[in-house]
């Protein structure tokens, strides 16, 4: 019996029978691999949806990673501050480690591997070259500064003074006058005082009268001088009509207006008066800057007197909140002494074992870390041990300059030379330079002026550049600017160790910012392959 599709009323098949057919291989097709994935679900115990789902992470697993992350940065940011206060022993620690690692290889070696008694030994050798030597001469250095301070009296540094500026031929005569004929023009323009500037222009030319007869000049000033005395003629005028336009009824316009007019010529009288005197003053002493110079050395005794007190009552503070604070600087430097030493002894113990910790935890590739150890390794050696070690020869050479010169404060001056010679531009020139004019101003040394120059020129400043080549064996240096930009930024921050942390902090940013470059390079190089394919 054939069955016939059912017909709407209006005689049309049904809708519903204009599906597509399925044949019975699709059906079997279909249902075989429904089956096979619901047989295999069923085996393990989930179904095919729990196991769809089971590939996304869920809610609990990103919160537990979230909290993870927040207790991480809670406790990372605790450990920061309790470690913070030990990071400048720490660095000097790891410093020398790096910089004393063959010498530890070699005491490892002839110990037969005695990693405990090898580490004790190279401690003790930094103790005994780098550690005690400078201690040792910190203590001679302050106690040299403290016996030059002891020593210091104000007559003889006024008494050497007064010799060095007129060894430098700094000397003026009536010192005063000029001070005073100085301060007059630059008192010229108050116009709401004329009497006053009436009487400042009598008393400036009878100054340059006095001045001009009684001192000599570096050349002729007659021709200034009465150019001079002329223009404050004319400017007396003035003054003397200011006065009367000022004492005239100001209401009438016309009066208004005059008054305006020689309030102008008054200004404009003014500026060439005092130009004319400043003119007269350096053509009677050699010119602007000598002028300057001359009047900055000859202050007045109330000038110095002042100049005495201010510097007492900027420094008696300090000194004051220095003293209060020895005792407590004093136990945190034996501290961090203390906590270098043993940091060096675990270091050369422990030392592969903490990197390989450090890298096993740390969530950089390891190719990355070993790149910023070699890095720091590298800088340390390069900056460290370089720059150090320079600057610790310079100190010596000079300080054996500055013994035959006839310095006895001669281990200070090498502490100071050495400290100096770290700073980039300045050097060791810094301290060498103004001994030798001491010498020649002060002193009267000349032949041990000379010498010195020479010698710091020829001999202590050129040893920087031997030294540094020697060490770093073609190593790539810092530029000159961002050198000196890195330390002077660094010691502010980090104290006096910034010198070398500063430009380690550089190099390490450097470092940085090639290892993104790299990683950038790596998700671009992809997508350039796809165009050049396409």
């Amino acid at each position: 019996m054939n069955s016939e599709p059912p017909e709407t009323p209006d005689g049309d098949p049904d809708p519903r029978d204009e599906s597509p057919s399925v044949t019975a291989s699709d059906l079997q097709s279909t249902c075989g691999d429904a089956n096979e994935s619901d047989l295999a679900s069923e085996a393990v115990g989930v179904s095919p949806r729990a196991a769809a789902l089971e590939k996304l992470p869920s809610l609990a697993r990103i919160t537990s990673v979230i909290m993870l992350i927040a207790g991480i940065l809670v406790v990372g940011l605790l450990f920061y501050k309790v470690m913070v206060g030990f990071f400048i022993p720490l660095f000097m620690a790891a410093a020398l480690v790096v910089i004393f690692r063959p010498v530890h290889e070699w005491i490892l070696k002839k110990l037969r591997g005695r990693r405990r008694t090898a580490a004790i030994a190279t401690t003790s050798v930094i103790l005994s070259i780098v550690l005690l030597p400078i201690i040792l001469l910190l203590t001679v250095a302050i106690g040299q500064l403290t016996g030059l301070v002891s020593r210091t009296d104000l007559d003889d540094l006024k008494a050497a003074f007064e010799r060095g500026r007129t060894r430098l031929g700094l000397e003026l005569q009536h010192a005063d006058r000029f001070r005073r004929l100085d301060q007059l023009a630059g008192m010229m323009d108050q116009i709401e005082q004329p009497e006053l500037v009436r009487a400042q222009i009598a008393e400036s030319k009878e100054l340059i009268a006095f001045l001009e007869s009684e001192v000599v000049g570096a050349s002729p000033t007659g021709e200034t001088g009465e150019i001079a005395k002329e223009q404050l003629t004319q400017f007396a005028e003035i003054v003397e009509q200011l006065e009367s336009v000022q004492q005239s009824d100001a209401t009438a316009d016309s009066v208004a207006a005059d008054r305006i007019m020689v309030e102008e010529r008054f200004h404009r009288g003014s500026v060439v008066a005092s130009a004319a005197i400043h003119a007269w003053m350096n053509a009677k002493l050699g010119g602007s800057f000598r002028t300057e110079v001359k009047l900055l050395t000859n202050p007045s005794e109330k000038d110095l007197a002042e100049a005495i007190r201010a510097v007492r009552e900027y420094l008696q503070p300090r000194f004051v909140k220095l003293s209060g604070v020895t005792g407590r600087v004093v136990v945190q430097v034996v501290i961090g002494m203390l906590i270098m030493v043993i940091s060096i002894y675990f270091f050369f113990v422990d030392g592969p074992a903490m990197v390989r910790t450090l890298m096993r935890l740390s969530p950089l590739d390891d190719a990355y870390e070993l790149r910023l150890l070699g890095e720091f390794e590298k800088t340390s050696r390069a900056v460290v041990l370089a720059s150090i070690l320079s600057a610790v020869v310079q100190g010596f050479l000079a300080a054996i300059a500055f013994f035959f010169c006839g310095f006895e404060s001669f281990i200070l001056l090498f502490m100071v030379t050495t400290v100096m010679a770290l700073i980039p531009f300045l050097g060791a020139a810094s301290v060498w330079v103004p001994c030798a004019i001491y010498l020649a101003a002060v002193d009267q040394s000349y032949g041990s002026a000379i010498f010195l120059a020479i010698y710091g020129a020829a001999v202590v400043s050129s040893i920087d550049n031997v030294i540094k080549a020697y060490v770093l064996h073609g190593h790539s240096e810092l530029h000159p600017l961002v050198a000196l930009l890195s330390v002077l930024g660094g010691v502010p921050v980090f104290g006096p160790i910034g010198i070398l942390i500063g430009p380690m902090v550089v190099v390490f940013l450097q470092t940085l910012l090639e290892i993104l470059n790299h990683e950038l390079e790596l998700r671009d190089a992809p997508k350039q392959e796809s165009v050049t394919s396409g």
